[in-house]
């Protein structure tokens, strides 16, 4: 679920960045607010390690990498751990 905000993050910002939505600019304009207090967030952390390159942000990026393979990674070794802490 947290994927397709941030997924809807990015595209609201480009809609709003290059002033693709004519009349309905405050209904994407509040949906990108939303989107925007949910995401910031964990972006920041990444955005303070990251370079500055300019126009293009990565920490979406990043952020869904880790979301994706990161997670999953930790969870299993967790799991593995409690698994053989309990003798299994």
């Amino acid at each position: 679920m947290y994927t397709w905000i941030i997924l809807a993050y990015c595209l609201l910002s480009m809609v709003l960045a290059f002033n693709l939505v004519g009349g309905l600019r405050n209904f994407f304009y509040a949906a990108y607010s939303i989107c925007a207090r949910l995401v910031e967030p964990a972006l920041r952390p990444i955005r303070s390690i990251l370079p500055d390159m300019g126009m293009m942000d990565f920490s979406p990026l990043i952020l869904l990498l880790i979301i994706s393979y990161g997670v999953p990674f930790f969870a299993r070794a967790i799991v593995r751990l409690l698994i053989g802490l309990n003798g299994y």
